[in-house]
């Protein structure tokens, strides 16, 4: 688990190091784009017939419980710690609840949640954007279990996907889920983060 665990840190120092150094970050204000209604949330409807959730997460401070991408396994505080203080990454942005890696397919999925302030949701998607590097960012809008959820979706260098999903505020807390994948699993990662987020329920 040790190696897997070093091969996220590497990711997410990677994440962060572009993040730093792109020239595209933008500065501006989001808005409060949930209830901007020149958006179109489209319902979205990932359900797949036979599909279970017997893995199914609570994260009790907000009230949210979802399944991770099948056949993850969670790390422990220790381990989940030992990433966050070697990489920094969303300290001041949001609070990790817990990461799961599946160390076949190398998909993660980050489970995060940050108070709904004037400026959380701003910062955040201000932080995610700054990733975007030319023609490699997609930004999308859905509802999926009556929730309205923006997605982000950040082609890095050709090599790994980053995947943001951020969910309207639920008990004054927004819910993020963070999946990255390689390139080359694009569509064996697709289809199980489509059933993890058919599995959110608040």
């Amino acid at each position: 688990m040790n190696k897997y665990i070093i091969s996220l840190s590497i990711i997410i120092f990677a994440i962060i190091s572009c993040n730093n150094n792109s020239s595209e970050a933008e500065n501006e204000n989001s808005g409060d784009l949930f209830s901007n209604r020149k958006i179109t949330f489209k319902k979205l409807e990932l359900f797949e017939e036979g599909v279970t959730y017997t893995n199914s997460y609570s994260i009790t401070n907000i009230g949210v419980k979802f399944s991770p991408p099948i056949n993850s396994i969670k790390l422990s505080d220790e381990e989940k710690e030992n990433i966050i203080s070697q990489t920094g990454y969303g300290k001041d942005l949001f609070y990790t609840d817990s990461i799961f890696i599946d160390e076949k397919v190398k998909i993660t999925c980050l489970a995060a949640y940050m108070k709904k302030d004037e400026t959380s949701l701003d910062n955040f998607i201000n932080f995610v954007k700054s990733m975007k590097d030319g023609n490699n960012f997609t930004e999308e809008y859905y509802i999926i279990n009556g929730k309205k959820n923006i997605q982000f979706k950040i082609n890095m260098n050709n090599t790994t996907y980053i995947f943001f999903t951020i969910f309207e505020s639920v008990n004054d807390n927004y819910f993020i889920l963070n999946y990255t994948f390689p390139v080359s699993y694009l569509e064996d990662s697709m289809v199980r983060i489509a059933n993890s987020l058919s599995s959110v329920k608040f």
